[in-house]
C-alpha cells in the first residue's frame, strides 16, 4: 500500500510509511478523503495485514513547506520538459536526449541557470552545435523557466500509481 500524505490544502507532502500512517491515525492528525478509503484501511489494520491499494491521507492542520530551491541537473530537466525534445517535439525516451545552452557556454551563456538549460534530441542539438537558435534557424517551442511544484513532481516520478490515484482524486474534486 503506498501511502500519499497531503497537507490540509491539498497539496502533496510526501509519500509515508504504513507505521507512520498508524501513529498519525492513533494521533488523529491526519483523516482519510473518503469514507469507503477509511473503512478498507481500518479493516485491514484490524487485520494485521497489509492492503494492495493506494491511500490519500491528509493532514488536518495546514503546515508550511519551505521553498526548495532545485538545481538545474538532467533529471530534473527531464521532469520539466517532459522527455520533449524543446526544439522539434519529438517525445523520447531519456536515453536519446541531451542537454543543450540556448546560449553557448563558449558565447557566455551561464552554464547552471533554468533559462539557459533545454532539452534537445540528439539530431538537433548536433544541428544547433555551437550556434544560437536563430543563426540555424531554430526555435524553442517553450521558453525555459525553473521548475514548479517540484515536491510533488519528485513524488509522482518515484510513485506512478499515486499520480494517477491524486490526478483521479483531483478530477472528482473538480468536478
Amino acid at each position: 500500500m503506498a501511502v500519499l500524505l497531503l497537507n490540509a490544502s491539498l497539496q502533496p507532502l510526501n509519500v509515508i510509511s504504513h507505521r507512520r500512517l498508524v501513529v498519525l491515525l492513533s494521533k488523529e492528525r491526519v483523516a482519510f478523503l473518503d469514507a469507503d478509503a477509511e473503512v478498507r484501511a481500518a479493516a485491514a489494520l484490524q487485520d494485521r495485514r497489509i492492503p494492495e491499494d493506494v491511500v490519500i491521507v491528509r493532514l488536518l492542520r495546514n503546515i508550511h513547506v519551505p521553498r526548495r530551491v532545485l538545481r538545474p541537473n538532467r533529471r530534473n530537466l527531464l521532469l520539466r520538459d517532459d522527455n520533449t525534445c524543446q526544439y522539434c517535439g519529438l517525445v523520447a525516451v531519456a536515453a536519446e536526449l541531451t542537454v543543450d545552452h540556448v546560449i553557448p557556454v563558449s558565447r557566455g551563456g551561464a552554464p547552471d541557470r533554468w533559462d539557459n538549460v533545454v532539452l534537445a534530441c540528439k539530431r538537433c542539438n548536433w544541428r544547433k552545435a555551437d550556434h544560437l537558435p536563430a543563426e540555424v534557424g531554430m526555435h524553442l517551442h517553450r521558453a525555459p523557466g525553473p521548475l514548479t511544484q517540484e515536491y510533488a513532481h519528485i513524488i509522482f516520478l518515484r510513485y506512478p500509481a499515486l499520480k494517477a490515484a491524486y490526478e483521479a482524486f483531483c478530477a472528482t474534486a473538480a468536478a
